[in-house]
């Protein structure tokens, strides 16, 4: 059976084949437990022996932020080593980090594959590569991404390699009415996680020399799965905004994401590789029937608030995702309060999820990973909802791709066309 626009509906609704892809990096991940007992192991016995730990595993949108030392909730054992001096402009952060401070007998976790990376292992550091979807590697379809500096791979520049089992491709969802792209990013959740796993063990096995391997990653692994899990709640929800969402922008409105708080759950929307073109890439104009969705990690944090309400007045159709409550209480007026629907992301920690001998503060946390994965799946959905509609939204390809930025040029001019 089709639909009066004659595309002929999916087995499974975009929504759950993201939902899926989602937790197959999940339980691929969980096969790395072993690994990264091991890793975080020797990261110990590095950081007793007096040296540095480094991680420069932040390619892409939210894994920029989510990476980053003054992430909330970030133990700081794993050290930023920040750009060159001579970075060029447009670069992904990990092709900018600085090498030249990684010394003998130190140890760094990096998505980046170049000379430098090889000169820091040969001078005596232990490197470890993080598969990416945005960096050649020696693991995915010949010719699919563009080639590193010298036609590097992973094993030419590392002494050892952690699969982050986000695919070579990124998307999650492929649909033919939107050839040569698969849509919907899944970095941020697969290298996130992957972070925060790596995080959580260190930092047992520092403050407990009798940790086991396992200690750490795997109950971050578990608390994440756990609450991925509990997304399936709003599959009704999800298919009722997507649908609300496809109707204003077909009247002429436009989409825009904000996160004031934490701006990478908003860049992972925006002008990203497997994301739709749509997303804060039209003019706000208040007399259309616009979509504002709002992405927090703080359940009324006070410029989001105002937000929700001045745009709520304005006549657009407010979304929120965050948690529902945080340590001390829950809030008068919440974001979800305060928005047209709101999506809880099962977060309420101020901090992270996991509690460590002598800190007060727990670490690793979840909200942006989950915050991320709604927001995905509610993209995935309106996606859907649009080809429904004979619509079908233009995506971009990523640009790592062999071809993605003559496709993305060639597709740009018809979007701002159309609008969608």
């Amino acid at each position: 059976m089709t639909t009066p626009h004659g595309h002929q509906p999916s087995v499974r609704p975009f929504m759950d084949v993201y939902l899926a892809g989602a937790c197959a990096i999940l339980d691929g991940l969980r096969g790395e437990l072993e690994h990264v007992g091991e890793l975080t192991a020797r990261a110990a016995s590095v950081i007793r022996g007096g040296g540095t730990v480094y991680a420069s595993m932040n390619v892409g949108h939210l894994p920029e932020h989510e990476t980053a030392s003054a992430r909330r909730g970030n133990p700081g054992i794993m050290k930023e080593h920040g750009a060159c001096a001579d970075a060029a402009p447009g670069h992904y952060p990990c092709m900018e980090t600085n090498f030249d401070v990684v010394r003998s007998g130190d140890m760094v976790f990096t998505n980046d594959c170049a000379r430098k990376v090889r000169a820091a292992r040969d001078r005596g550091a232990y490197v470890v590569a993080v598969t990416t979807s945005y960096v050649n590697n020696e693991f995915r379809p010949a010719g699919l991404t563009c080639p590193n500096e010298d036609n590097l791979l992973l094993k030419d520049v590392a002494n050892d390699i952690l699969h982050s089992h986000v695919p070579p491709e990124q998307g999650l969802c492929r649909t033919p009415e939107i050839p040569g792209v698969t849509l919907c990013p899944s970095a941020g959740i697969g290298t996130g996680t992957l972070f925060w796993m790596l995080n959580a063990a260190l930092a047992r096995k520092l403050t407990d020399a009798s940790a086991g391997a396992a200690d750490g990653c795997a109950e971050y692994l578990g608390i994440l799965r756990e609450r991925v899990e509990r997304v399936r709640e709003y599959t009704g929800r999800i298919r009722e905004v997507a649908e609300a969402m496809a109707r204003r922008v077909l009247d002429g409105g436009t989409w825009h994401v904000r996160s004031p708080e934490y701006p990478g759950l908003a860049y992972e929307l925006h002008w990203v590789e497997c994301g739709p073109m749509i997303v804060n890439n039209r003019p706000w104009d208040p007399a259309r029937p616009n979509v504002l969705l709002i992405n927090a990690v703080s359940p009324a944090y006070p410029e989001e608030i105002e937000l929700a309400q001045e745009k709520r007045q304005e006549g657009a159709f407010v979304i929120a995702i965050g948690p529902a409550a945080a340590r001390g209480g829950t809030p008068k007026a919440g974001i979800l309060d305060v928005a047209d629907v709101g999506f809880e992301n099962f977060s309420p920690e101020s901090q992270g999820v996991i509690r460590i001998a002598g800190r007060e503060d727990a670490v690793c946390p979840a909200s942006a990973i989950v915050g991320n994965l709604i927001q995905q799946t509610l993209c995935a959905q309106w996606t859907e909802e649009m080809i429904r509609r004979g619509a079908p939204p233009y995506y971009f390809r990523g640009v790592y791709q062999v071809g993605g930025r003559e496709y993305n040029a060639a597709r740009k001019p018809l979007f701002e066309k159309r609008g969608y």
